[in-house]
Parts: structure tokens; C-alpha cells; sequence
């Protein structure tokens, strides 16, 4: 059937917990490219209250920090992912981009079978 697909949600998990979900990886990304939070919450269009909320329970659930900040001053702050930080970045995105290749795969043979 043409218009019929199939998506999935992806989120990694520690201990049975959602730790990084979609919104949370396009906020750490975002982090990364700006070099700010304040900015990547512009572009993500996220109130700055809610972006540190969540980068707060992340690192509480991690034990340990994914975003290094310095308030700003004159010139503004900067924001850098730790290197725990890009790791889950980049997990969370090899994993997504390997879903999506086995599902372009797989789905169009799945579904070219379909009579609805």
C-alpha cells in the first residue's frame, strides 16, 4: 500500500529508566553545535528553565556531568558536552541511524504484501 509506513520511538534506558529520548538528544546536539544553552534553547524553541531541568535529571540519573557550563559575562556564557556527553550523543545517534537503515530495509518488503 503507497501511503502505508512504519515509524519507531527510540529511547536509551539505564537501570529500566528513560534516560535520553528524542527531545533530549536534539538538546544535547543543539548544546554542542551552539556552544551555549541559552542558544540551543532559542533554536530548539525550549524555555531555558525546562532545557536545565531535564540536563539537571539526566546527570543525576548518570551520576556524573554531559554538559561543562560557564555563566557568561560580557561576552555571554559557553556550554560544552563532557565526553560523557558526545558519548551518549553519539551512541544515541549510531544506534537511530542503524534503525533506520533495517527499517527502509525491511518494511517496504513487509508491506508490499499488504491488501488493505
Amino acid at each position: 500500500m503507497a501511503g502505508l509506513t512504519a515509524k519507531f520511538k527510540l529511547w536509551l534506558e539505564l537501570d529500566g529508566q528513560p534516560l535520553l529520548g528524542e527531545g533530549g538528544y536534539a538538546l544535547l546536539k543543539a548544546i554542542d553545535e551552539e556552544g551555549s544553552i541559552m542558544a540551543a534553547c532559542r533554536r530548539l524553541e525550549l524555555s531555558y528553565r525546562k532545557a536545565m531541568y531535564y540536563l539537571r535529571k539526566l546527570e543525576k540519573r548518570l551520576g556524573r556531568k554531559v554538559v561543562e557550563a560557564h555563566r557568561g559575562g560580557r561576552g555571554g556564557g559557553e556550554a560544552r558536552l563532557t565526553a560523557d556527553g558526545k558519548a551518549l550523543v553519539e551512541a544515541y545517534r549510531a544506534i537511530r541511524e542503524a534503525l533506520e537503515e533495517a527499517l527502509a530495509d525491511v518494511v517496504p518488503k513487509v508491506l508490499s504484501g499488504l491488501e488493505l
